[in-house]
């Protein structure tokens, strides 16, 4: 059948069988380890995750692409191959993985992911991140540069320090628009999250975290005493700038130079000025 690519849903899909051996090589899956492929397109990865062989759970949100990948994998059995019909952003991963979760234990992920939904895919991964171990994604090379910068950098952002509070991450491998079809007009890279079981800094809101990263953030040259006046504090301008300086913080330093533990430990204590 004659397929019409869709370049609203970021389709390109891999064709370079290197290519796949080499993110097969990086999952180092182990014989029986359960997968969750996001957004397998045409099965092409998916054929080298079943001869790993690793059970896969696909989940495709393309309603054209279904006939074809239940065709290609029709000689396989539900325990080998389960396709599901979805938006990922959309779904409960709990009800959508809980059961493989609960017969095989943690679940890897790897997926070449549309690139303009990157950042939240991650960030739904890291929300369900108790039921993986790790995640092999393929995403654009300057999305990778973010989530691998460090602070003071230029890519250095909310992706960064949430990934590494989260995540031991490997820069992996780059990956030439070549090896796609359409392809994309920048380089990929293929990148290894390994999820911790702890977060890396002690942090007891992460959603209050992400808040203050994000408010940040939005001024991230200006110094931190700017964005975090006139915010969802209890504190006049004055008294915010002492009690920085009263544990250690300048108020004049700025966001892009804090470390990851300085950003949860500045959370940890503006917590308890949060305007109700």
């Amino acid at each position: 059948m004659t397929y019409r690519f869709k370049k609203k849903l970021g389709q390109n899909f891999l064709h370079d069988a290197n290519i796949a051996r080499k993110i097969i090589d990086l999952a180092a899956l182990t014989a029986g380890e359960p997968v969750f492929e996001i957004g397998p397109g045409n099965g092409f990865l998916t054929a080298f995750l079943l001869r790993a062989p690793a059970p896969v759970t696909a989940i495709e949100t393309d309603t054209d692409l279904l006939p074809v990948l239940r065709q290609r994998f029709s000689t396989c059995q539900e325990n080998e191959f389960n396709l599901v019909h979805g938006d990922v952003l959309k779904s409960d991963l709990e009800d959508e993985l809980g059961d493989v979760y609960q017969r095989h234990g943690k679940i890897c992920v790897v997926a070449n992911i549309p690139y303009q939904i990157t950042t939240p895919i991650i960030f739904l991964l890291i929300r369900y991140r108790h039921l993986f171990s790790r995640a092999v994604l393929m995403m654009q090379e300057e999305v990778a540069a973010r989530i691998l910068a460090a602070p003071g950098s230029k890519s250095y952002g909310r992706l960064s320090i949430m990934t590494s509070l989260f995540c031991q991450t490997m820069p992996g491998f780059s990956v030439s628009p070549s090896c796609f079809y359409p392809q994309p007009r920048v380089w990929s890279r293929v990148v290894l999250l390994h999820f911790l079981s702890q977060p890396s800094c002690q942090i007891s809101d992460v959603e209050w975290l992400g808040d203050l990263v994000k408010r940040l953030f939005s001024q991230r040259r200006k110094k931190i005493i700017n964005p975090l006046s006139n915010w969802k504090l209890t504190l006049e301008r004055s008294q915010l700038a002492e009690l920085l300086l009263q544990n250690g913080f300048s108020p004049d330093c700025r966001a892009e130079t804090m470390t990851v533990s300085e950003l949860c430990r500045l959370a940890e204590l503006l917590k308890f000025y949060k305007n109700q």
